[in-house]
């Protein structure tokens, strides 16, 4: 592979900076060197994106995210996903920074329509602390964008905010990489609890991320105690989930890099993020 893919765009509860210590573990459990690798609730895809990182090929992975991150990461992986219409929307954008949040929070008011999976990541990108957008029927939930923002003669921060997080060429860059190197992925845009319909190859390796314990802003959720209960009772195969809190014994804390963040520069420390084996 030509050049190293990285996630479309901030996300809050996004897994790009352990991202390849969790694909350390997942390789380590696979049985074979064809095996299958399902990434449940994926999100921005970072742990698929990784996968693809270190050679697997994407027709050995299967996503699944309820949200429009599904309809984006099935249109990416069956070369459905129209560059044209994106880079459209990319185009629409106001030349001027400030009019950004405006911009996006007209679009974001008008009906979802038929190229959800082009528009959601520019509405993402722009999404206020990286804080899920989701769709509710045909409207778009949760939608609360950036301001340009500049520093003040007392802030911490001393670069200027910007309304879309990366830029929008950034972002094109971004996704047209993922658009050829990803394709083949398959994603579900489904329930979770729908995979449990039918048992999984024995030789597969799957990894769920699901919403943080006790915090809100997801637009979807599910009981992952019953999750596990009855993935276990009918599967075989490695089931890794990552959780802010360590769910049994055998719980790896993983190790962050980078800044702690925050636009005012004060935040005082990170979450952790554990990886457990069941």
């Amino acid at each position: 592979m030509s050049r190293r893919l990285r996630v479309p765009c901030a996300y809050q509860g996004g897994k790009q900076r352990v991202a390849a210590q969790m694909v350390d573990h997942l390789l380590e459990a696979a049985p074979s060197t064809n095996s299958r690798f399902y990434d449940l609730c994926c999100g921005s895809g970072a742990v698929s994106i990784e996968l693809v990182n270190r050679g697997v090929d994407p027709s050995r992975i299967l996503m699944l995210d309820l949200s429009s991150w599904g309809c984006f990461w099935s249109a990416i992986g069956s070369g459905t996903f129209s560059m044209q219409i994106f880079n459209q929307y990319l185009a629409d954008l106001p030349d001027n920074k400030r009019d950004i949040q405006a911009h996006v929070s007209a679009i974001s008011s008008l009906p979802v329509g038929e190229h959800e999976a082009e528009l959601y990541p520019i509405l993402q990108a722009c999404s206020f602390g990286g804080k899920q957008i989701w769709r509710r029927a045909d409207s778009w939930a949760n939608a609360c964008f950036r301001s340009y923002w500049e520093p003040t003669a007392t802030s911490i921060r001393r670069s200027p905010a910007n309304p879309m997080q990366p830029s929008p060429d950034e972002l094109r860059r971004r996704i047209e990489a993922l658009a050829e190197e990803m394709r083949g992925v398959a994603c579900l845009n489904v329930d979770i609890m729908t995979l449990l319909d039918d048992s999984l190859p024995s030789d597969a390796v799957v990894y769920v991320d699901p919403p943080y314990q006790s915090t809100t802003g997801y637009g979807f959720d599910f009981d992952l105690a019953s999750f596990i209960d009855r993935y276990r009772s009918t599967n075989t195969a490695p089931l890794f989930v990552s959780e802010g809190v360590p769910l049994n014994d055998e719980a790896l804390l993983l190790t962050f890099g980078g800044a702690k963040g925050g636009i005012s520069g004060v935040r005082t420390g990170k979450h952790q993020e554990w990886l457990c084996r069941f």
